[in-house]
């Protein structure tokens, strides 16, 4: 999996019970506009055109659902993708390179991102391509 970038407000909108990791809904939205750590909510993003069985993301729908998980380990929390996601294309998917975490549970801030992964280069999908994140270790906090 690529490498999971963290948002400079992360650590504070898990000091402030703004992100609850192991029950909130979290989706991953898609964009080919590059996302910085100074980034801090959706719509801060460019996301991609919705088509092709990819919805942009607005508050409560749209984007890839997530389930993330957390393993306590000493006084180290790690967050994780608990599954893989899966895009299946059902026709032309607009080309992206990253993929972003968004929380779409609070509402003040609306809709905080939590990181994005960069996958190098533009991933451009026709009908029956499939793009899976990988579950797994995203970050450790602690």
């Amino acid at each position: 999996m690529p490498t999971f970038n963290r948002v400079n407000t992360l650590s504070q909108n898990l000091s402030n019970k703004i992100l609850d990791m192991d029950s909130d809904t979290f989706r991953w939205i898609l964009t080919n506009s590059a996302p910085s750590a100074a980034n801090a909510l959706l719509s801060d993003i460019t996301q991609i055109a919705t088509g092709g069985n990819y919805t942009q993301m607005t508050d409560g729908a749209g984007g890839l659902p997530a389930t993330l998980s957390m393993a306590l380990s000493t006084a180290q929390m790690t967050i994780s993708l608990a599954a893989d996601v899966t895009l299946t294309a059902s026709g032309s998917v607009a080309t992206f390179r990253y993929a972003v975490l968004v929380d779409d549970t609070p509402t003040s801030p609306l809709n905080p991102l939590i990181g994005w992964i960069d996958h190098g280069a533009g991933i451009t999908m026709a009908a029956t391509d499939t793009y899976k994140i990988l579950a797994g270790a995203l970050f450790t906090v602690g």
